[in-house]
């Protein structure tokens, strides 16, 4: 939404019935082109996510819950674990660097560490584990993190 309105109610009414974001006049023209990118990253890991990819992974992940689901046992997750398992389930086997975790799951340019990353990976491993299935977020020293396929399909 783009407007000259500039006071935070009306900036939460326009979000609120449905803005996906909210920019006010006058502004940048490379601002409002970040702002569609991040947009556009968020809409892309939704939609890979709940692409078939024919991997036969033993994972649903639903997106309206925000509930990842591993043999048909919900788990519940917190917004950024969601977009970050449903961006390494989207691609199994490929490795995602902990910048592009952050870039593709903090879409509000907040500043964080990149051992965030690595908080969140561990809080993932953890609620994976009580199901049994741990080993599924493998680590790859000096570049990041891949779901393993192989692990997965044993």
């Amino acid at each position: 939404m783009v407007t000259a309105k500039v006071e935070e109610v009306d900036r939460l009414l326009g979000l609120e019935i449905g803005a996906d974001d909210y920019i006010c006049k006058p502004f940048s023209p490379k601002e409002v082109v970040a702002r569609v990118k991040a947009i556009l990253r968020r809409t892309n890991t939704v939609e890979a996510a709940n692409k078939p990819s024919g991997n036969n992974l033993p994972v649903e992940i639903d997106p309206e819950r925000m509930v990842m689901a591993i043999e048909q046992q919900a788990i519940p997750l917190t917004a950024f674990e969601f977009q970050m398992i449903s961006l390494l389930c989207s691609e199994p086997g490929r490795i995602f660097s902990r910048d592009q975790l952050m870039t593709t799951c903090y879409t509000d340019h907040r500043i964080v560490s990149d051992r965030t990353i690595d908080s969140h990976i561990k809080k993932i491993r953890k609620k994976i584990a009580v199901i049994g299935n741990e080993n599924w977020i493998q680590s790859v020293y000096g570049v990041g993190y891949k779901l393993d396929v192989e692990e997965v399909e044993e």
